[in-house]
């Protein structure tokens, strides 16, 4: 009796020793040693680990754990052995993105063009030469004065012909038996043609003065040329031959202007002695301007018209008498330009 109930304690107490033994490990080596180490990661951070491989009656199933949010206790650490999987990427897409992206190429200008773009800039920007430095570089288009062998003056009238003082100026010289040059406007010449024609029969020489004397050097190249060659149409009916002789109006003109007269075969003629008399001046005044600064070769301007209503040239016409028997008197002969010159008066 004593037996049996030992018996039965000893199973008891097997049995409960049995219960309470923990099971036997696996190895460390063996693929059940590992833990699943995404069990604690959300899904939105790692990918589904997919069916376990390794054996046994039982799957071990991860407890629900909430979303981790912003500023919640940090992740629990992994084993290195197994780093967090991340979404395969193509290595070139990885280059891309890790390379900063370069600048856009700047397109590059030739050398020889930037050259002709800098030079015409500075084409444009270069200093306009004087009416002095034009008559040195063009001598043989662009004049202001004759040859001093001789004891010759020129008296030339601007802006004619009107209906008030180029007859009285032709009057004079008729009576002095004096020849000039008259530089007409073109209109003008339109308006008065009796008077172009009384200037040629009484031996004077017609030279152009624009059509509506405007400032030349403000001009476009076919402005300026249909400036000329309007007056020149002109002026040819009226005295029978095309005039070779151009006074530009204020005696302004820029060189690409005094090119095209010599390809014209045309002469600018300015002066080296101005009378003043378009301000108005006396008739004192106008003689002395005159013969104090005349000598041989000179050519004299003064005016036959104004340039309007209210220009005042009776000191021209008071002067006219007293200067030309000055200038006889003092050995000068009065001629016309191309006379002067030496040079024909048409072309």
């Amino acid at each position: 009796m004593k037996r049996a109930a030992l018996a039965v304690s000893s199973a008891i107490l097997l049995a409960f020793v049995s219960a309470c033994s923990p099971a036997k490990l696996p190895d460390e080596s063996s693929a059940s040693s590992r833990l699943d180490e995404n069990r604690f990661i959300p899904h939105t951070l790692s990918e589904d680990p997919g069916p376990s491989s390794v054996p046994g009656p039982a799957k071990f199933q991860p407890a629900k754990v909430p979303a981790i949010k912003e500023k919640t206790a940090a992740v629990p650490s992994v084993s290195p052995a197994a780093p967090l999987p991340t979404p395969s990427v193509p290595a070139k897409k990885l280059n891309n993105a890790s390379a900063p992206k370069p600048e856009p190429k700047k397109k590059e200008v030739p050398v020889q063009k930037h050259h002709q773009e800098a030079n015409a800039v500075q084409k444009t920007e270069q200093r306009k030469l004087s009416l002095a430095e034009i008559h040195h570089k063009y001598p043989a288009v662009f004049r202001m004065r004759g040859t001093s062998q001789g004891k010759k003056v020129a008296l030339t009238f601007d802006d004619g012909p009107d209906l008030n003082y180029t007859p009285q100026v032709l009057d004079i010289l008729k009576k002095h038996q004096v020849k000039a040059t008259f530089f007409v406007i073109g209109s003008r010449a339109q308006t008065h043609p009796e008077i172009i024609r009384r200037m040629v029969r009484e031996g004077h020489v017609v030279g152009n003065h624009s059509y509506s004397h405007p400032f030349m050097p403000k001009l476009t190249a076919s402005e300026f040329s249909s400036q000329i060659m309007r007056t020149q149409e002109i002026i040819k009916p009226l005295t029978g031959y095309t005039p070779r002789l151009v006074r530009p109006p204020y005696g302004a003109i820029n060189e690409e202007q005094v090119r095209w007269m010599s390809d014209h075969h045309l002469l600018a003629v300015n002066w080296d002695v101005d009378s003043l008399d378009w301000k108005g001046l006396s008739g004192k005044q106008v003689y002395h301007n005159i013969v104090d600064n005349a000598r041989a070769g000179s050519v004299i301007l003064q005016h036959s018209a104004g340039g309007n209503d209210k220009h005042d040239l009776s000191g021209t016409v008071t002067a006219l008498p007293d200067l030309i028997r000055s200038l006889k008197s003092s050995g000068y002969k009065l001629v016309t330009v191309p006379e002067l010159m030496g040079i024909p008066k048409d072309l």
